[in-house]
């Protein structure tokens, strides 16, 4: 008798496993309403939206230079510099630098960032929706997670991008801790433990004020997690997951914890949240369609719409009418007290709370930042709202439910085109421009990035400086010659028969560092600015200037690369998780990279082409450099000039681009560092870089050009006088060939 031949149906299955992942993933076609302002031409405007362009973009620019982890853009503050991703959210910027990096639109990487924040906060809310009361549920709170009025608020209209990508991890959180008290032992405990460490970890580095709310929200969801299921001894375990997160996002908070005392942010908590708290009275719009804006087009204080009360009552009923039977009783209890304690703290009745708290509640300035946390809250209504439902084909109810939240939602969001050209974005000039116009530094609308060193007043720092004489003159002055220019760090030798101040046009601030002859050399902050400064003896030196690390740096960087060994190896040990191996192995990889990188491996130093040139008694041109300019037909060259005094008057700058026959056939001028540092805010032995764009008009052919810079007093129209002498009082650079 033959054997029948064996049918192998492993290929099938693996088929149709595939085709209901497929399946059960095509709800998140749903989203395309509440990512269709993405689809828009251009950019949005919004308050802060502009801000996180430019930041998304000084990153990539960062990552060009060989610099993974920028904790400083030098470009920042009109060219002085500022520590940004030293104290907020570093992860948020990632995915839409490396866009950028790898050739996008800064601008249009944002928005792929924000549609980006959506669909994985969607997901994740799906997700711990899911594993508590099944698809349909766990679709439904999804769509009502995004289509909250505030989750759209925070993308569209506050532009608050770090904020809105903190929506992903809230959910992902809940679901990680209450997988670890639902497992049945203490090892199926360890995987969920593991991504909760994870989760908490990416929270932190993405948004710190909503790290500060869902701590709130964590301590009692861990004791009712522990009173469900009766298994305290779990309690310890997700100590040690908190403590290892802690441990992982170290490298960040740390700094900030310690560093913070040097800067405006460390100003302290204040009690502004009682300008945007809501009577009771104001609690719940009564429009049908969310507003967003009032009467006079300003931002509301962010009220609930009658979208939150009707989940909650509408799940409460659900829940009468089942007499309260469920396995997940105490959860839906959580999650409708976690709304309506949240709901409370943005009422004028939560003042008896505020005030004691103002030391720790202050820093989150907006008591709607508390609607987070209804959003996260209404998860467990909308899966009682969801039960229901399960007896209509979900073709039918979730399309419906879609459109319903839509015409809430969407119709009102003040969506204006906001023009972010490429070209302008990778230069800092428009950036400085919005924040002259503001009286503001650093694309922000306060002074948190600002060293307390500096004494200017914000919004006088592009300006020329008031009361402003000429000093001494640095004589004989010293010789200079920039040898190396890297990210936020100068190398030069100086050769002076006198000590003098070296400043760099840079403020003062925790990280920087100097060394004369590769011996360490103390920084200070000097004048009304606070440079950066080191004082150089008489003699011929090697001076090293470099924005780097600092013990709280090296702490907690130390701390976070012994947490992630620990993390891995116990990650790699779950071989029933492939899903985690393999992150193990991911961020294995990006540690050792980042790592090796803080080390200086991958960096990059330039040396810009030397100049020996004065200009009257003005300054030194010590260098220069040229390159075609980002995303326009055009030339930008950098000046390195040494200031020989401080300057009581403003000269202006200017290069000039030359054909064969020397006919002018581009040029720039105007005060030096893009118009916002007049020389009257120079300060005798500062090196100031100034970058001129010159942009190339259409006739311009391609060959080779050659440039001529000076210095030029506007009122009578007259250069500077140069030595060594030339006819035209412009010093010669060199050459530069232009391409098509």
């Amino acid at each position: 008798m033959s054997t029948p031949p064996v049918i192998s149906l492993a290929g099938e299955n693996q088929a149709r496993s595939w085709l209901n992942r497929i399946k059960a993933l095509a709800w998140l076609l749903l989203l395309l309403p509440a990512l269709s302002p993405l689809f828009r031409p251009g950019f949005f405007v919004s308050d802060d939206g502009r801000f996180h362009v430019y930041r998304m973009a000084a990153l990539a620019d960062a990552w060009r230079h060989g610099v993974l982890h920028p904790r400083l853009f030098p470009d920042f503050g009109f060219g002085y510099g500022q520590a940004v991703l030293n104290f907020y959210s570093p992860l948020s910027y990632w995915p839409g630098a490396l866009l950028s990096f790898l050739g996008m639109s800064p601008a249009v990487a944002a928005q792929w960032t924000v549609g980006l924040g959506f669909v994985l906060a969607a997901l994740a809310a799906y997700g711990y929706v899911r594993s508590l009361w099944g698809h349909n549920a766990g679709v439904l709170a999804a769509l009502i997670y995004t289509y909250l009025p505030y989750h759209l608020a925070d993308a569209y209209t506050r532009g608050a991008l770090p904020e809105h990508m903190a929506f992903i991890f809230p959910p992902l959180i809940l679901w990680a801790y209450t997988a670890a008290f639902r497992a049945e032992t203490r090892q199926d405990a360890l995987r969920p433990l593991l991504w909760g460490a994870l989760a908490w970890a990416g929270l932190v580095l993405t948004h710190n004020l909503t790290t500060l709310l869902m701590a709130l929200a964590a301590v009692p969801h861990l004791l009712l997690l522990a009173l469900w299921t009766r298994r305290w001894q779990r309690l310890p375990l997700a100590g040690f997951s908190l403590l290892l997160a802690m441990a992982l996002s170290a490298g960040y908070w740390l700094p900030v914890l310690l560093e913070s005392q040097f800067m405006g942010i460390g100003g302290g908590p204040s009690r502004g949240y009682e300008n945007h708290l809501l009577g009771p009275a104001q609690l719940i719009l009564h429009q049908l369609v969310y507003p967003y804006r009032n009467g006079q087009a300003t931002a509301l204080v962010y009220p609930l719409s009658w979208l939150t009360p009707l989940v909650l009552i509408s799940g409460l009923a659900v829940w009468i009418r089942r007499r309260g039977q469920s396995e997940q009783g105490a959860l839906l209890a959580y999650h409708g007290g976690l709304v309506l304690a949240a709901v409370a703290m943005t009422t004028t009745l939560s003042l008896p709370l505020w005030h004691p708290l103002t030391p720790l509640l202050g820093h989150l300035q907006y008591p709607w930042r508390f609607l987070m946390l209804v959003a996260v809250g209404l998860l467990g209504p909308a899966a009682l709202v969801a039960q229901p439902l399960g007896r209509v084909r979900s073709v039918l109810w979730m399309p419906i439910a879609t459109i319903l939240l839509s015409l809430i939602a969407l119709p009102n969001l003040p969506l204006k085109p906001l023009e972010l050209p490429a070209a302008q974005v990778w230069s800092p000039v428009r950036m400085w421009q919005e924040d002259a116009e503001a009286g503001q530094v650093g694309a922000t609308w306060t002074g948190e990035f600002l060293p307390v060193t500096v004494a200017e007043q914000r919004w006088a720092l592009g300006r020329p400086r008031e009361d402003a004489v000429d000093g001494p003159l640095l004589d004989p002055p010293p010789q200079i010659q920039v040898t190396g220019i890297g990210y936020a760090q100068m190398e030069a030798t100086v050769e002076t028969k006198t000590p003098f101040i070296l400043r760099l046009h840079q403020f003062a601030q925790p990280g920087w560092n100097a060394w004369i002859d590769d011996m360490p050399a103390s920084i200070r902050a000097t004048d009304e600015l606070g440079l950066v400064s080191v004082d150089v003896p008489a003699g011929t030196h090697r001076i090293r200037m470099a924005f780097g690390e600092t013990w709280p740096r090296r702490a907690g960087s130390g701390l976070a690369v012994l947490a992630l060994i620990g993390w891995v190896g116990m990650a790699w040990r779950r071989r029933e998780s492939p899903a985690l191996r393999m992150t193990a192995g991911f961020l294995l990889a990006c540690g050792l990279v980042l790592a090796l990188n803080g080390l200086g491996i991958g960096r990059s130093l330039r040396a810009p082409a030397p100049v020996q040139a004065r200009l009257d008694d003005a300054a030194l041109l010590v260098g220069y450099e040229s390159k075609p300019a980002r995303g326009e037909r055009a030339l930008d060259v950098t000046l390195y000039w040494f200031a020989l005094r401080d300057m009581g008057g403003n000269v202006k700058a200017f290069v000039h681009l030359l054909d064969g026959a020397g006919q002018v056939v581009g040029q720039h001028d105007g005060d030096p560092v893009g118009g916002f540092t007049p020389t009257s805010r120079w300060r005798a032995g500062e090196i100031i870089a100034d970058t001129h764009r010159i942009a190339l008009p259409p006739g311009v052919p391609p060959g080779e050009y050659s440039l001529k810079a000076g210095l030029y007093e506007p009122a009578t129209i007259t250069n500077l006088a140069v030595q060594p002498a030339t006819p035209d009082n412009r010093v010669a650079l060199g050459t530069v060939e232009i391409e098509e």
